[in-house]
């Protein structure tokens, strides 16, 4: 049996070479239709919320997440299920004015 070393520095190559563009790659929007994945800035910036409010969401189960080591990820998919569960209706039928 052969026991091999890896280093600090190989890792972090490897991690530079190999996760970083699959990752990458994963959070590109692309306009074929595949689907979206962002990463914690970016759903931030998209819904104009904070990190916490992420995190309460996470924790309360309200969206669906993935997490590679430290870094969250979400689906379009998921933020788009979680926005149809918390909608809410009007309650005001008799409204005739437009929404700007």
């Amino acid at each position: 049996m052969t026991i091999e070393l890896v280093t600090k520095t190989d890792m972090e190559n490897w991690v530079r070479n190999n996760l970083v563009p699959m990752i990458q790659e994963a959070t590109r929007i692309t306009q074929s239709g595949e689907q979206g994945v962002y990463d914690t800035d970016a759903l931030c910036r998209k819904l104009h919320v904070s990190k916490r409010t992420l995190q309460n969401w996470r924790d309360d189960g309200l969206i669906e997440f993935s997490q590679i080591g430290h870094k969250i990820y979400y689906t379009e998919k998921a933020v788009n299920q979680m926005l149809e569960k918390s909608k809410v209706k009007s309650s005001n039928s008799n409204y005739r004015g437009s929404y700007q």
